[in-house]
């Protein structure tokens, strides 16, 4: 009887802890969400779209500005949006395919004795 008391009040003192680790969370919570709640300044001057950079495509372009939008709640802006800077070459791929091929498992493969 002593063994199921001394689990019982472990589970006890387990589940009072995490209870109180919930508690706290929330209430760190709340104070975010009421920090962000605040009203915040308008900005001063509203900037002009620019033209779509050379090699974005448009459509990439409206896809990353909702994306921005969903992510942010609307108050989030795209500034600017950049392609990569270089293509990779063929060798460089190659490379890649090379190393990533010999991660393969050998299944047939035999130790240095022969053995399997």
């Amino acid at each position: 009887m002593q063994h199921i008391l001394f689990i019982l009040g472990g589970l006890a003192v387990v589940m009072g802890v995490l209870t109180l680790l919930w508690g706290v969370m929330e209430l760190v919570g709340r104070a975010f969400v009421a920090r962000e709640a605040a009203p915040a300044a308008a900005p001063a001057a509203t900037p002009v779209p620019a033209a779509a950079p050379a090699g974005v495509p448009p459509h990439h372009l409206a896809a990353i500005a909702a994306a921005v939008a969903v992510m942010t709640d609307g108050r989030g802006r795209v500034v600017r949006v950049t392609a990569a800077p270089h293509q990779s070459s063929a060798w460089v791929q190659h490379g890649r395919a090379e190393l990533f091929a010999s991660h393969r498992v050998r299944t047939n493969w035999k130790g240095p004795e022969g053995k399997s």
